[in-house]
């Protein structure tokens, strides 16, 4: 018995190590105003970005392109966001994401930030549609971008289990759920960035090859 939990007790700082060694990343729209982009790769210990894209049909972030444009040129894998409006169809959506990025080269396959209305109402039926939209166009499927709550409401059933997922918990200890990528804040400074921002953790299982657009 003792010699087993000298074991245990050996092995707990090689798993912290491992929570705290988890490539990092950031999460960045217009709220993050003007971005130095150069700065950002060469001051920053960050392995890849997502960027805001569109919000449902018609919106379209207003530093999408020039966020896009920068953090591929100063080298960083990158992938878009698509925040989920249920009023919209499934392609107007996918149309609007589309244009937003064409042009620009994706090297991680896209993201679908879902936040369930009060009460909760997502059309799934038209979300579904809108996954699979994005996975034939771009060839992986999309990461899910949901809080832990609407994980567990929607999105723990076995029809979603190949699907990555960005959990959204800022401010937790560590995720309660399987995920890929954790936003653990939305407080996170940057150098190259003048307002806050939100911070990713990949997940020590996973490699960013494993959501690389093939």
């Amino acid at each position: 018995m003792r010699k087993i939990l000298l074991t245990l007790l050996m092995a707990l700082p090689l798993m912290a190590a491992a929570q705290t060694t988890a490539p990092m990343g950031i999460f960045v729209s217009q709220n993050q105003g003007t971005v130095d982009w150069t700065a950002v790769h060469d001051q920053n210990d960050l392995e890849y970005v997502y960027i805001m894209a569109t919000t449902g049909a018609a919106v379209t972030d207003q530093r999408c392109s020039i966020n896009l444009e920068g953090a591929v040129k100063a080298g960083f894998p990158v992938g878009c966001v698509l925040r989920y409006d249920r009023h919209y169809s499934a392609q107007g959506q996918f149309d609007n994401f589309k244009a937003a990025v064409k042009g620009h080269h994706l090297s991680l396959a896209p993201a679908v930030y879902v936040v369930p209305d009060n009460p909760y109402d997502l059309n799934i039926k038209r979300l579904d549609m809108l996954l699979q939209l994005l996975e034939q166009e771009y060839g992986a499927k999309p990461l899910l971008m949901v809080s832990q709550e609407a994980y567990l409401k929607y999105f723990s059933l076995e029809r979603y289990a190949a699907y990555h997922v960005i959990t959204i918990s800022n401010g937790l200890k560590f995720p309660s759920i399987r995920y890929t990528f954790w936003q653990y804040t939305d407080k996170e400074k940057v150098a190259g960035i003048m307002e806050y921002v939100p911070g990713l953790k990949l997940n020590p299982t996973y490699r960013l090859n494993n959501v690389k657009i093939r």
